[in-house]
C-alpha cells in the first residue's frame, strides 16, 4: 500500500494517515512553487527583451522579425552610420542630463525644507510637492501648452501685456521639455530623497554649528556629503526614467520636430501615411536604450548596496531636530511657493479654465461670462466614453492584481525562498531587469510576441494590461521586498513548527503583516497604469482605446476643450486614489480611538473633561 499511519502525540488511537505521494509532493512543493514564479518572471521579463534581440539582427523595413531567416548587422550599421541617429542620441543625453539635474535639484531643496528646518506651512509644501505625481505627464505637457504656446500662452501673453516681451519663451523647444520634465520629475524624487533627510542625525549638524560654521555651509560640507549615497541612488535611477520618458518628449516635441531616442522608436514603428515602418531601426534604438538604461541600473544597485557605509541613525544619540533658518524663514518659503505655483497651481488652474471655454480666450473678468461645462457634456456623451472607462477600469485592475500578486510571490521567494541563495539572487535579478526596460520598446517587443505566437491576444486589451505587468513589475518587487524583510522569520517558523503547512502559515500569518504594503503597491501600481501613455499608444487599437490613448486623440484632432475635461477628471480621480491610504489611516486611526474610549470609561471620562 502507498498509505502509512503516523502516530501523533503518543495517544494510542489517534493517528493521522498520509499517502506517499502527499509526502513526496509537500517535498518538491518549494520547488514547484520556485518554479512557477521563476517562469512567470521569464515569460514577462525575459522573453520581451530576448524577442526584441532577434528582431535587431533579423527585421528589415516594413517586415516584422519572424518574415525574415538570416541574422545582419544591418540594423545597427544603419544607426551607427546615420548622422540623424546620433543627433537624436545627442538631444537625448541633453534632454535627460537637463531634467534629472533640476528634478533633483527641486526634490533636493524641498526635501531640505520641509524636513529638515522649521519652514512654515511645511505640511500644506509637502503636500503640494505630491500633487504633480497625480498629474499624468501628458496632461501636463498639455497645461504647460496652454501656458507657454507662442502665440497665445497665458504666459506669454501676460509678460507681453507687462511689456516684459523679452522673457517670452517657446514651449516648443528642447529647454522647455527639459524644464517641464524636471519640474514633473520633482515630486517623484521627492518621495525618495526625503527619506534620508528625514532619517538624518542632527548630532552631525550640531557639531558643525558649534565649529562655528553657519546654516548654508554646514549643510554644503555635512548635510548633503553624508547623504551622498542616497542623493546618487535617486540621481541614477531619475536618470534612467527621464531617458526613457515618451509623454512630455511626443506632446511637446511633434510640434517642434524635437525628436529623443523613445519618440524616435515610436515615430519609426507609426510613421506619417505613405511611409513604411522601419521595425529593424526601432528594435536596434530599443537594445541601445536597454542597454544603457541597465548600465545605469546596475550603477543605481551598487550606490544602495554600499550606502550602510555613510549610516547616520545608530541606536544611541539619535535626535531629530529641526535646523532653525532664522531670517532665511520667509525668503526660502517664498522661494518654495514660487515652485508650488508655477509647477503646480498655473498647470491646474489652465486645465480647469480651458477645460470650461469652447476657444481660448485670456483669462479676465470679461471671459468669465463665456465660462461653461459643454466640455464636460461632450465628454460624458460622447458613445466611446463607456467604453473607454471600463476598459481603462479592467486594465488597471487587472493588471495592477495580477502585478502585486506575481510581485508578493517573487518577493516572498527571494527572501524566505527554500531554494539556495544562488537561485534566489537570479530570481531577484531577473524580476528587476524590466526596470530597464522604457515603455515604447516593452510595447515594440510585446507587438513581436503576440503577432508570432498563435495567442489571440494582439489588438486586444489584454497586451496592454501584460505590458504594464511587466513595466511595473520591478517598483512593485522592490516595495514588496523590503516589507517581507521586516517580518522575522520566527513567526513563520514557529507556525510550520506547529504543524501549518507553508501555503497556511503565509496566508495567515505573512499576510496580514504585508497588507499594507500590498494595498500601497497595488494603488502604487493602478495610479502609474492610467498615467501611462506610451505603452497604450503603442499597443492599442480602436476596440481597445483606454483613457490615455482617448485624451491624446481628442488633443490630436483639436478637440482642446475635450481634452482638458477629461484631463481634469483623471487628476482628480487619481488625486482620490493618492489620498486612499492617508484617509484609510485617519478613518483607522478614529475608530481605534473610539473603540478604546469606549473599554475605558476613565479615559472617556478624561477627555470629556
Amino acid at each position: 500500500m502507498s498509505d502509512h499511519v503516523i502516530l501523533e502525540g503518543g495517544r494510542p488511537g489517534v493517528a493521522r494517515v498520509q499517502s506517499a505521494g502527499a509526502a513526496a509532493f509537500a517535498r518538491r512543493a518549494p520547488f514547484v512553487m520556485f518554479g512557477a514564479v521563476l517562469a512567470a518572471l521569464a515569460w514577462v521579463a525575459a522573453a520581451p527583451f530576448l524577442m526584441l534581440v532577434y528582431s535587431s539582427f533579423t527585421a528589415e523595413k516594413d517586415k516584422l522579425p519572424f518574415e525574415t531567416t538570416h541574422l545582419s548587422f544591418a540594423n545597427y550599421i544603419h544607426i551607427v552610420q546615420d548622422a540623424k541617429t546620433w543627433e537624436v542620441i545627442g538631444t537625448t543625453a541633453l534632454f535627460t542630463i537637463g531634467a534629472t539635474s533640476i528634478g533633483i535639484g527641486i526634490a533636493m531643496f524641498m526635501a531640505w525644507l520641509i524636513e529638515r528646518t522649521d519652514a512654515p506651512c511645511r505640511r500644506f509644501l509637502f503636500v503640494a510637492t505630491l500633487i504633480p505625481m497625480a498629474i499624468p505627464s501628458m496632461i501636463y505637457a498639455m497645461a504647460w501648452i496652454q501656458l507657454g504656446g507662442p502665440n497665445n500662452g497665458f504666459i506669454n501673453t501676460s509678460l507681453a501685456n507687462m511689456g516684459l516681451g523679452f522673457l517670452q519663451f517657446n514651449v516648443f523647444s528642447l529647454w522647455s521639455m527639459i524644464v517641464i520634465q524636471g519640474a514633473s520629475l520633482a515630486s517623484h524624487a521627492y518621495l525618495l530623497i526625503a527619506v534620508a533627510f528625514r532619517t538624518f542625525d542632527t548630532s552631525w549638524e550640531e557639531q558643525s554649528f558649534i565649529c562655528g560654521h553657519g546654516r548654508f555651509a554646514t549643510l554644503f560640507s555635512i548635510t548633503l556629503p553624508m547623504l551622498k549615497p542616497a542623493l546618487l541612488a535617486a540621481a541614477l535611477f531619475f536618470t534612467v526614467v527621464s531617458m526613457e520618458t515618451f509623454d512630455i518628449p511626443v506632446t511637446l516635441g511633434l510640434t517642434s520636430h524635437v525628436q529623443v531616442v523613445s519618440t524616435q522608436i515610436y515615430w519609426s514603428t507609426h510613421p506619417e501615411s505613405g511611409r513604411l515602418p522601419d521595425y529593424g531601426l526601432a528594435s536596434a534604438l530599443a537594445i541601445f536604450l536597454v542597454a544603457i538604461a541597465f548600465a545605469l541600473i546596475h550603477l543605481y544597485q551598487r550606490a544602495t548596496r554600499h550606502a550602510k557605509k555613510f549610516v547616520t541613525i545608530t541606536a544611541r544619540g539619535y535626535r531629530p531636530r529641526r535646523m532653525p533658518l532664522g531670517a532665511w524663514r520667509w525668503p526660502l518659503f517664498a522661494a518654495a511657493m514660487m515652485f508650488v505655483v508655477a509647477a503646480v497651481a498655473m498647470p491646474l488652474f489652465i486645465l480647469i479654465w480651458r477645460s470650461l471655454l469652447r476657444f481660448y480666450q485670456y483669462p479676465s473678468l470679461n471671459a468669465l461670462n463665456l465660462l461653461n461645462v459643454n466640455s464636460y457634456r461632450n465628454i460624458f456623451g460622447d458613445p466611446d466614453i463607456p467604453g473607454v472607462l471600463a476598459n481603462t477600469a479592467k486594465m488597471a485592475l487587472a493588471a495592477a492584481g495580477a502585478t502585486t500578486i506575481l510581485a508578493a510571490a517573487t518577493a516572498w521567494q527571494v527572501v524566505r525562498g527554500s531554494i539556495g541563495a544562488a537561485w534566489r539572487r537570479r530570481l531577484n535579478t531577473l524580476a528587476f531587469f524590466p526596470q530597464s526596460l522604457p515603455s515604447v520598446v516593452v510595447g515594440l517587443a510585446l507587438i513581436f510576441i503576440y503577432l508570432w505566437l498563435p495567442v489571440p491576444v494582439y489588438g486586444t486589451l489584454w497586451i496592454i494590461g501584460l505590458a504594464m505587468v511587466t513595466r511595473f513589475l520591478a517598483y512593485s518587487v522592490g516595495a514588496l521586498i523590503a516589507a517581507q524583510m521586516q517580518i522575522s522569520p520566527e513567526l513563520e517558523e514557529a507556525s510550520r513548527i506547529a504543524g501549518v503547512g507553508r501555503m497556511r502559515t503565509y496566508l495567515q500569518i505573512v499576510l496580514p503583516l504585508i497588507f499594507p504594503a500590498l494595498v500601497a503597491a497595488f494603488l502604487w501600481v493602478l495610479i502609474h497604469i492610467v498615467r501611462e501613455l506610451g505603452l497604450s499608444l503603442m499597443l492599442y487599437t480602436l476596440q481597445s482605446q483606454v483613457l490615455s490613448t482617448k485624451i491624446w486623440l481628442l488633443w490630436e484632432n483639436g478637440r482642446v476643450a475635450d481634452a482638458c475635461a477629461t484631463g481634469v477628471m483623471t487628476v482628480a480621480a487619481l488625486l482620490a486614489l493618492l489620498a486612499l491610504p492617508s484617509v484609510g489611516a485617519g478613518l483607522r486611526a478614529l475608530f481605534s480611538r473610539r473603540a478604546r474610549n469606549h473599554l475605558n470609561p476613565c479615559e472617556t471620562a478624561k477627555t470629556a473633561a
